[in-house]
């Protein structure tokens, strides 16, 4: 358990450092980065406002700007960004080094002023998207501009270079040293933590090191907004969706193991074994299968599609899907049923209609057995209704054996309890239990039915009928008790036929 939660907090430190862009820079002596904000994934009627390769925030535009005549997102972000280039030239030019971004009201709208010239008015769509009013808004967007022009002349400093460079070099000695972390605890647990916790590691300096320089920065925006956003929308859902798969891997092994400790004894089979694999890893492929299907919800809606009407097709093709492979879906349900009651498993023997044999697979599709002949029979789950396990927790010998009605009925009783109380005392592993007389259990046209049973444990009852056969055969003609075999009588002599030549 304590390899689990430092795995678990490894896993979700890295994951908080990349999807909430954490970093270290509440301590940089230049103030903090910006990183990128929640619309990452914005919608199609949104646009980003960037000043010295990065990325500020995002304006908004409702409905459609040709009938309402509301002027585009892109359109307002694409000016603001050219108004905002022309002032970083002259902050980094030395020209104005005391532009700062005011908040004002014109025609009774608040926009945001860039000294005495306008830069942005805030609408009514950017109101309603952030849910703040439009003069804390105006507030929040005016500080941000201001803090990217005060580090855009920081980052014009000689000594930036230097600063940045040594960032840069604990970034990368901070991913070797966890990196190397990593590798020892697997040599010494012997528990892998797998490629995506290592993939996210490398991924988190990556994007604390392209993000302190300016001159690489571009590289960034290009992976936010420009033609490597695909690729972005790719590791940063698909790694976190891995690692997650993983983890889910890992607390089912952990919470459910194969053979627990508290397992008894006669519990602790290679059927229970069988069985507790097979639903951990049901368990795992449906959880793996329902995370990557949120991870790839997740993904085609950061590309701009819409999802409601994309989700409605797969509902259609879902349907016409659960229509041609409706018999496979039968035996996927019928699968997880007899998993969850315990019917049988592998290695058990059981009898399914007209075939008996040895379980030899059991998945959610179908059931393998092998009979006698050595014929392996596969068998859909959805067509097993009704099932004789032989060798369920305990089996048992059914002995019978016919007698002459001549015979000392109480003396043939007596030797054969002796002779299976002999048997039981020799082969303590295979007898479970004292062996049970039942006396005399029928009478047929040629003979006396005794009846006696043997509990044995599962699989152990044939060897253990077959040797208490020899036995009792071997005492009951010591004895001179005739034994007359009642399924097949002897044959008998036509009478038209002449007798035998000794006769």
């Amino acid at each position: 358990m304590p390899r689990l939660l430092l795995n678990l907090c490894l896993i979700f430190a890295l994951l908080g450092g990349v999807l909430a862009g954490g970093s270290v820079s509440a301590q940089m002596p230049f103030g903090p980065p910006l990183t990128p904000p929640k619309s990452l994934l914005s919608p199609p009627k949104t646009a980003l406002i960037q000043l010295n390769s990065q990325i500020l925030f995002s304006v908004h535009t409702s409905g459609d700007q040709h009938t309402s005549g509301d002027q585009s997102a892109q359109d307002r972000a694409d000016l603001a960004n050219l108004r905002l280039a022309d002032a970083l030239r002259d902050v980094s030019g030395g020209r104005n080094t005391a532009l700062t971004a005011m908040v004002g009201v014109q025609n009774g709208q608040t926009v945001l002023l860039l000294g005495p010239k306008l830069l942005l008015t805030v609408t009514d769509a950017d109101t309603d998207a952030t849910g703040k009013p439009a003069g804390a808004l105006a507030e929040a967007w005016a500080a941000g501009i201001n803090r990217a022009l005060a580090q855009a002349a920081r980052e014009r400093r000689p000594a930036f270079l230097r600063w940045a460079l040594a960032w840069a070099g604990g970034y990368l000695l901070l991913g070797v040293a966890v990196n190397t972390g990593l590798q020892v605890f697997v040599r010494r647990t012997g528990y892998r933590p797998g490629w995506p916790v290592q993939a996210l590691l490398w991924l988190l300096v990556f994007r604390q090191i392209i993000n302190l320089l300016p001159q690489t920065r571009p590289f960034y925006l290009l992976l936010v907004t420009g033609t490597l956003r695909p690729l972005a929308l790719i590791l940063a859902i698909g790694l976190p969706t891995a690692v997650l798969v993983r983890l889910w891997g890992v607390v089912l092994r952990r919470l459910f193991p194969p053979l627990p400790e508290d397992l008894s004894p006669q519990d602790r089979t290679e059927r229970t074994y069988q069985r507790r694999v097979t639903l951990a890893r049901v368990a795992e492929v449906t959880g793996a299968t329902l995370l990557w299907t949120v991870g790839g919800i997740v993904l085609v809606s950061g590309t701009g599609l819409n999802i409601s009407a994309l989700l409605a097709s797969a509902g259609l093709i879902g349907v016409a899907l659960s229509i041609v492979t409706q018999d496979s879906l039968k035996d996927f349900v019928a699968g997880i049923y007899i998993l969850a009651d315990d019917r049988f498993g592998v290695g058990d023997t059981v009898q399914i209609g007209a075939y008996e044999g040895r379980v030899e697979k059991l998945n959610l599709r179908a059931t393998q057995i092998r009979d006698m002949s050595g014929r392996l029979i596969t068998i859909s789950n959805r067509s097993i209704v009704d099932v004789a396990n032989l060798t369920a927790r305990w089996a048992q010998v059914d002995f019978r054996i016919g007698v002459s009605y001549y015979a000392d009925l109480m003396e043939a009783q007596k030797l054969l309890q002796e002779t299976a109380c002999a048997l039981a005392d020799e082969w303590p592993e295979r007898v479970l239990a004292p062996p049970e007389l039942l006396g005399v259990d029928s009478f047929t046209d040629l003979s006396v039915i005794l009846r006696l049973t043997l509990r044995t444990p599962p699989g152990d009852q044939w060897a253990v009928g077959r040797e208490l056969r020899v036995r009792v055969k071997t005492a009951f003609d010591a004895a001179n008790i005739a034994i007359l075999n009642n399924l097949y009588p002897p044959p008998q002599i036509p009478a038209h036929l002449p007798p035998p030549a000794d006769a």
